[in-house]
């Protein structure tokens, strides 16, 4: 699974859904950050790297982590051109690096966050994501950020209702609940 992240918090979100998806499907993350023009100093690779190790704590198995610069052809084909990804005409460095990388690491799903900012145009997809939707060969997923995710942890819930249930669980309703369990009856 390849995930395309940035600093925005749309790809955290993006990060934490392919971590759970892998967590459940026994699979494997790869984390990309595409490195735009304006982003070639030694401080942005650093900043990049920092982004990168933070996002890996979300995962139990450390992830894949690449950085590569934004592409302005793929695999040999200019811009315009039908290649591996498509017809990559009109595409920008960014969305050609992440279908680059999908296709030499063979990924099996590309996960981007939507970042909901849409286009001039007035699509609501973002630029990026339009283009590695209409470009790939591989599933896409699109991970919208949702605000009103619960900052609790689900362990907290389940803790929560525990601690009711022995407030409740008197020595009066446990001596009624074991002596109903004593008289249920059993059909098959």
């Amino acid at each position: 699974m390849l995930v395309a992240v940035d600093f925005s918090v749309w790809s955290r979100d993006a990060a934490q859904h392919a971590c759970d998806v892998a967590r459940a499907t026994g699979g494997k993350v790869t984390l990309l950050h595409v490195l735009e023009a304006h982003e070639s100093g030694p401080l942005d690779l650093e900043a990049a790297q920092t982004l990168l190790r933070e996002l890996s704590l979300l995962s139990r198995r450390p992830p894949s982590c690449l950085i590569v610069p934004a592409r302005s052809e793929l695999n040999g084909h200019q811009p315009g051109v039908n290649g591996p990804a498509g017809d990559v005409r009109g595409k920008d460095g960014v969305a050609l690096a992440i279908l680059e990388v999908a296709n030499r690491l063979g990924a099996e799903l590309i996960v981007i966050g939507l970042h909901g900012q849409g286009n001039p145009s007035g699509r609501r997809l973002g630029r990026v994501v339009e283009q590695v939707l209409l470009g790939a060969h591989t599933p896409v997923q699109v991970v919208p950020y949702r605000s009103n995710r619960p900052v609790s942890n689900r362990w907290d819930n389940i803790l929560a209702e525990t601690e009711s249930f022995r407030i409740r669980a008197t020595p009066e309703t446990r001596l009624a609940r074991r002596s109903a369990h004593r008289n249920a009856s059993v059909t098959c």
